[in-house]
């Protein structure tokens, strides 16, 4: 489903005009179509698996294969800070309803 959609705003944004994917756009549908072939090849549907790999081999992005996920630097978080949120008896007031 998710191809599916990604597919068809695709198409409808490229109705009547020349269009070319971007680099992000090749890269998402390479890993789309990789893990597709993957799921299926995992399943014992090898025909289905080459027909998404060959997809997949349509959409290589430039400088091979997609970038790898890396971990990134988190701020340090700031020190816990404990309130003492109770609500007393207002001073002075006379609390008669």
């Amino acid at each position: 489903m998710d191809l599916w959609s990604a597919r068809s705003l695709v198409w409808v944004a490229s109705v009547g005009r020349e269009a070319e994917l971007t680099n992000q756009a090749h890269r998402y549908f390479f890993d789309r179509y990789s893990r597709l072939a993957q799921y299926h090849r995992s399943h014992g549907r090898y025909a289905r698996a080459r027909r998404f790999a060959a997809k997949a081999e349509e959409h290589v992005p430039d400088g091979g294969s997609p970038p790898y996920a890396a971990a990134m630097a988190m701020p340090r978080p700031r020190r816990f800070v404990q309130t003492y949120a109770i609500a007393g008896r207002p001073r002075g007031e006379d609390d008669a309803a």
